[in-house]
C-alpha cells in the first residue's frame, strides 16, 4: 500500500462506533484505515509514515457563519481595522494613522472602518460634526460592534445622497437630530447600504486576495469547511477565481443574499439574476445552493432592532421584520424545490418563531436528503419553540464566538441554551460571524459553551457541533465531518489533547497542523 500514515496520536474521530484511534492511513486524499498504530503500520507496505509524537487529532473544523472577504479585509488593510478604541482621541489616532498609510501607499478613496464599542463612545459622544473634521476631505463610514449600524460623515452621506428628507423605513433608520431634522450621522440597518452602493468597489483581484488570505487565516485555525453568509457575486466570482487555479484551501457552502441590500449590495432584480446564475460559480470546494436572508437586526445594545415576542399574547412583535413573512415563504418553497438550504438570520424570541413558521409553511415541499435549512444566530429561543427544530428538521446555529468576549456579553446578556436545545433533540452547529471578532478562532467558543451554567454542554457535544454537525448541516456527512474510513481526509493536529484539558486550556489550543483531502493547509512553525 502507499500512502500517509499519521500514527502515535490520540485520534478522535466523533464517529460513536469507533470514537478513538492511534492512527490514519491516508492515500489520495481519503481515510483508507483507520485503528491502532501497530495494525496500520504492519498492514501499511510502502506507506510513507508520521510520528504524531501523541498529539491529538480531530476532523476539521465547520464555520457555520461568517464573512470571509469583509473580515479579510481589515487584514490586508484594505479597510481600517479598530483596536477597541476608548475614547475619541484614541479613535482619531487609529483612523488617521490607517488613512497616512494608505495615502502613502497611494490609495485613496473612502476609508471604512471597524469596529467601534457604542456603549462607550455612545451617539451621544461620537457625532457627525466631530467625524467630519477628523479627516477633512475623505467620506469615512465605521461600524459598531454589531455590524448592523454606521456612523458616516457628511461627504460619505451626500455621496449617496442621504439629507434631512431621507425618510426611515421599517427595514432602516436614518436617526435625524430633534431640533434640526438633520442627520446625526447614525445609519441603522438598511439605511446604509447606499453608502457601499456608491462607494468604489473592491476589484476583483482585491477580493480574490482577501478570500485568499481569509481561508489561509481559517486553515490556521484548523477551519476546513465554512458557511459564507454573505455571497454576493464579487464573493461568487472571487471564490470560482481561487477554486478554479486550485488555490482555494476550504469547502465552501455559499449562502446568496436574497431581500438584503447591505448583504448583496444590490437591488432586487439583480440578487434574483445571481441566485439564477449560481450554477456556474460551482466547482470542487465551492457549493452555491444556499441562501442568506435576514428577519430582523440585532438583539445586541444599545440598539435592540430585534423581532421580540410580547410577554402578554406570546405573539412577535413586528416593527422590526426586515422581509413580509408571506413572500419569504412562498420563496423558501421556490427555494427547497430548486434543493436549496436556507440561512435566515435571527436574533430575537419572534424572529426564530417567524423563521420556523416560514419552514413549517414550506414543508409540503419535500426536501431532498441532507437538505436542512437553518435558523441563525439562534440567540434567543422561546420555550415553545425549542422542540421545533427537531420536529421540522431544521439546524439552530449558534455564533458563540462573541459572547465570551466581555464587551458583547456586556452587549448580548445571556444567550444560547446550549443544553436546553440538545435534549430537545436540535442539530446544533457553531459560527463565529468571523467580522465580529478579530479572528475567527472556535476553540474559545467551544470553551464557553462548557462554562455556560445551567446551559452548558458536555465537551464531546460541542467537539460533534463543530465538526460532524456541521457537515450535517450542509449535506456533506458522507464525505467529511468525522473521521472514518471511505471519508476525506481532513483533520487537524493539536497542542493539547482537549479532552485532558481544563476549559480554559482549550480556550488557548493552537493547531499544529491542518490537512484538507490530504494536503496539508497549515503548519504552525516550531519554536
Amino acid at each position: 500500500m502507499s500512502g500517509t500514515i499519521y500514527h502515535n496520536a490520540r485520534v478522535y474521530t466523533v464517529n460513536e462506533d469507533q470514537p478513538w484511534a492511534e492512527a490514519i492511513h491516508v492515500r489520495d486524499g481519503k481515510i483508507l484505515a483507520i485503528g491502532s498504530s501497530e495494525a496500520l503500520l504492519n498492514a501499511g507496505g510502502a506507506a510513507q509514515t508520521v510520528d504524531l509524537a501523541g498529539r491529538m487529532v480531530m476532523p476539521g473544523i465547520h464555520d457555520a457563519h461568517t464573512h470571509l472577504i469583509w473580515a479579510a479585509q481589515r487584514q490586508l488593510e484594505q479597510s481600517c481595522q479598530l483596536d477597541d478604541p476608548q475614547t475619541l482621541d484614541e479613535l482619531a489616532a487609529q483612523l488617521r494613522a490607517y488613512w497616512q498609510k494608505r495615502s502613502a501607499q497611494g490609495r485613496g478613496g473612502w476609508l471604512f472602518g471597524s469596529v467601534y464599542n457604542p456603549l462607550v463612545l455612545t451617539a451621544e459622544v461620537l457625532t457627525r460634526q466631530w467625524l467630519d473634521e477628523v479627516i477633512p476631505g475623505v467620506p469615512i463610514v465605521i461600524h459598531d460592534f454589531s455590524y448592523h449600524n454606521v456612523m458616516a460623515n457628511s461627504l460619505a452621506m451626500a455621496a449617496a445622497g442621504i439629507d434631512r428628507d431621507t425618510p426611515s423605513t421599517p427595514r432602516g433608520t436614518v436617526v435625524k437630530d430633534p431640533v434640526s431634522g438633520e442627520p446625526t450621522g447614525l445609519l441603522r440597518e438598511q439605511a446604509w447600504a447606499p453608502l457601499y452602493m456608491v462607494a468604489p468597489a473592491a476589484t476583483a483581484e482585491e477580493n480574490a486576495l482577501a478570500l485568499l488570505k481569509a481561508a489561509s487565516i481559517c486553515n490556521e485555525y484548523g477551519i476546513t469547511s465554512a458557511q459564507e453568509a454573505s455571497a454576493n457575486r464579487p464573493f461568487l466570482a472571487a471564490a470560482k477565481h481561487l477554486d478554479d487555479s486550485g488555490s482555494l484551501h476550504l469547502n465552501l457552502t455559499c449562502h446568496i443574499p436574497w431581500g438584503s441590500l447591505f448583504l448583496a449590495q444590490c437591488e432586487r432584480d439583480e440578487q434574483e439574476r445571481v441566485i439564477a446564475e449560481r450554477a456556474s460559480y460551482a466547482g470542487k470546494r465551492v457549493d452555491v445552493d444556499a441562501i442568506k436572508v435576514a428577519l430582523d437586526g440585532t438583539s445586541m445594545a444599545p440598539t435592540f432592532s430585534h423581532v421580540p415576542l410580547d410577554p402578554q399574547t406570546d405573539v412577535p412583535i413586528t416593527y422590526n421584520l426586515l422581509l413580509d413573512s408571506d413572500e419569504l415563504s412562498a420563496k423558501i418553497e421556490e427555494w427547497t424545490a430548486q434543493g436549496m438550504i436556507v440561512k435566515s438570520h435571527c436574533t430575537g424570541f419572534g424572529s426564530v418563531r417567524i423563521g420556523l413558521d416560514n419552514y413549517e409553511r414550506a414543508g409540503s415541499v419535500e426536501r431532498r436528503p441532507g437538505q436542512m435549512h437553518d435558523i441563525a444566530h439562534a440567540h434567543y429561543v422561546s420555550e415553545a419553540d425549542r422542540g421545533r427544530f427537531a420536529q421540522l428538521g431544521v439546524i439552530a446555529e449558534m455564533s458563540p464566538a462573541i459572547w465570551h468576549i466581555p464587551e458583547y456579553q456586556q452587549a448580548l446578556g445571556k444567550a444560547y441554551d446550549f443544553r436546553t436545545l440538545h435534549e430537545c433533540g436540535a442539530t446544533m452547529t457553531v459560527g463565529s460571524d468571523w467580522l465580529l471578532p478579530p479572528t475567527p478562532n472556535l476553540f474559545p467558543a467551544l470553551a464557553g459553551m462548557l462554562e455556560h451554567g445551567d446551559e452548558s454542554v458536555p465537551l464531546s457535544v460541542g467537539v460533534r457541533m463543530l465538526t460532524l454537525n456541521g457537515a450535517v448541516a450542509v449535506g456533506r456527512d458522507a464525505q467529511r465531518g468525522s473521521l472514518e474510513v471511505g471519508k476525506d481526509a481532513t483533520f487537524i493536529v493539536l497542542d493539547r489533547n482537549i479532552f485532558e484539558s481544563s476549559p480554559q486550556q482549550i480556550a488557548g489550543t493552537q493547531v499544529l497542523t491542518t490537512v484538507l483531502q490530504g494536503q496539508h493547509v497549515f503548519e504552525r512553525a516550531q519554536a
